[in-house]
């Protein structure tokens, strides 16, 4: 009887490690880096490093988010069960160092987002708030940022339909960034009012408070509050905002409106279709709005600044688009748009991996029942590993984080049957069966998630599925293995072959 043989090319079949921490890849931007109204940087992290959590029921989402412990949230479904004027699901972020994201695109949350008692360092994204439309009575914003709570990033969301407003900062919160949001209304209502930064004249707590960065957002058919700011020094700067008379007609339409002890820089936004984009109605003598370079397209009333405002004291203009480019750029990626929790926008620059610990060939690890060979043709580098049914290839792989890491397994399988090879890193084999490629010279690749643990692991590639046959049936897998990603969420691997 001849024993079914795989082989497996080792020359070049790298095994790469890298290591990325769970924290968001793009770089936060705006108030939310900074500490107070100084230039002294804040690091916006989350739940930075901590091992991914991906939660299926509301009870978990609320549990997580006030726990103590620094979080890293995936939103996987619909979570909520929707709300009412002031009952209902609500999402209470009560403590800091948090991260919520939505895991797939247009996430929906079917709750509003309250942040408050002090919470500070949170970033939230890639969710999708949408409210029961907006009334005159007291009732949740889709979300509320309040009780001094600070150094909070907002990113890839969507706020429809608030029923008292979509987003509002109040009594004394600070260092707020929204990037790449949708603050939007689709029911007609006199009380479509979006964004309000300071909630009174007489919120003393919010003195020298209330800084907020608006970057690449859209405003859509809101009647106000696009933001209108009491307190803060707010920057307005590359956002779109855009009219529609059929949700807004009949209504008083304000846009950018600076009241009480507000400092406005309104800078390179497109405002289209707009009733009143500048609003100085409600500065109190106190308010500055300073507009610079904005584009107006069938406009009505006011387009002009007043005062000079404030000199932001983070960098941010290079990489603010002209203002030619903002509607183009905005609609193509506002929105919970992204479909994976780490995935960066392109208007962002993600840094580069980081370097590998170490890179790994096949031949170079420990063959049992097997030899390293170069006689078939069609490989790449030096040899490959031929074992025998039962024979495996071990190489030690090392990661300072536990979780789960991807293999890319590039295979050929001349045979007319499908073969199985089990991958096992010593926390749980995964047997994968490979489809058969009509040539021992044709490749295709499957993907392999393995569970490893921190510090040294053994990867091993094992013949699992074994048969007898009257002639010699071969398996070839050419492996150039590259691990790379964070902790419970695998990233697209690299092509390591040279």
């Amino acid at each position: 009887m001849i024993g079914f043989l795989t082989r497996i090319l080792a020359a070049l079949c790298l095994l790469a490690v890298f290591v990325s921490a769970a924290v968001d890849q793009c770089k936060p931007i705006g108030w939310a880096t900074r500490s107070g109204r100084t230039s002294t940087a804040f690091e916006v992290t989350g739940g930075g490093d901590a091992t991914p959590i991906t939660v299926k029921t509301f009870n978990d989402l609320q549990k997580y988010a006030k726990d103590s412990s620094p979080r890293v949230i995936y939103i996987d479904g619909t979570l909520g069960d929707g709300w009412s004027g002031t009952s209902g699901s609500r999402l209470n972020i009560t403590a800091s160092n948090k991260t919520i994201i939505g895991l797939k695109p247009g996430t929906l949350l079917k709750a509003p987002i309250h942040i408050t008692s002090k919470a500070s360092n949170i970033i939230i994204r890639n969710i999708v708030i949408r409210g029961p439309g907006s009334n005159a009575d007291q009732a949740w914003d889709n979300l509320t940022i309040e009780g001094e709570s600070k150094n909070i990033w907002i990113d890839h969301c969507e706020f429809w339909d608030g029923q008292d407003g979509n987003a509002d900062v109040v009594k004394g919160s600070d260092n707020v960034t929204f990037t790449w949001c949708i603050f939007g209304y689709e029911k007609k209502s006199t009380h479509n009012l979006s964004n309000l930064i300071g909630s009174s004249d007489d919120e003393t707590i919010s003195e020298g408070k209330l800084n907020v960065t608006y970057m690449f957002n859209w405003w859509k058919a809101a009647n106000q509050r696009k933001p209108r700011c009491r307190y803060g020094n707010v920057h307005v700067v590359n956002n779109l905002l855009t009219g529609d008379a059929s949700v807004t007609s009949g209504t008083d339409v304000l846009g950018v409106s600076a009241g009480h002890m507000c400092t406005v820089r309104t800078e390179r936004n497109v405002f289209i279709n707009e009733a009143n984009p500048i609003y100085t109605g409600n500065a109190n003598g106190t308010g500055v709005n300073e507009t610079i370079d904005n584009i107006f397209t069938n406009c009505s009333g006011n387009t002009k600044g007043t005062g000079t405002s404030f000199t932001p004291p983070y960098e941010y203009t290079s990489f603010m688009l002209k203002a030619s480019e903002v509607e183009a750029a905005v609609r193509a990626n506002a929105g919970a748009t992204l479909a994976s929790p780490t995935e960066c926008d392109a208007n962002y620059v993600e840094p580069p991996p980081p370097t590998p610990d170490k890179m790994y060939q096949a031949e170079k690890g420990t063959i049992t029942e097997g030899v390293s060979e170069s006689s078939n043709s069609g490989f790449h580098g030096d040899g490959y590993v031929n074992f025998n049914k039962g024979g495996d290839v071990v190489v030690n792989v090392k990661v300072d984080t536990a979780g789960l890491y991807r293999f890319d397994i590039d295979f050929a399988n001349g045979s007319s049957e499908m073969r199985s090879l089990s991958i096992d890193a010593g926390r749980g084999a995964v047997i994968q069966e490979f489809n058969t490629t009509g040539a021992w010279t044709v490749w295709e690749t499957k993907e392999v998630l393995v569970d490893l643990a921190a510090g040294e692991n053994t990867a091993g590639i094992l013949f699992a599925s074994c048969k007898s046959y009257g002639k010699r049936e071969r398996l070839i897998s050419r492996v150039p293995f590259q691990y790379e990603g964070s902790a419970g969420s695998p990233h697209g691997c690299r092509n390591c072959q040279n």
